[in-house]
């Protein structure tokens, strides 16, 4: 599994990717919270199977979700991260 991890913001987004062993695959990268800026996510996702990604992202107010809709279109998993609520 590949996971994607997405640090929502207002204007500008950062992500990472790693894989399941915890080996960072792409350097953490800011990308706009906009059309040219989710191309520019796409990017770094496209090198790799869509059934072995796993994007992550916190829950920010509607910050996330015309990011969220434009992955859940193309046929990504999300995952929407509560950041309040701990995880067990």
């Amino acid at each position: 599994m590949i996971y994607v991890g997405i640090d929502i913001a207002k204007q500008k987004h950062y992500a990472s990717i790693l894989n399941s062993d915890g080996e960072i695959l792409v350097d953490p990268f800011a990308f706009t919270n906009d059309h040219n800026g989710f191309h520019a996510l796409l990017s770094h996702l496209e090198c790799y199977p869509k059934n072995e990604l796993f994007i992550g992202m916190e829950s920010t107010a509607h910050y996330a979700e015309n990011l969220t809709s434009f992955l859940y279109t193309r046929g990504y998993q999300i995952c929407i991260i509560n950041p309040i609520r701990p995880l067990h």
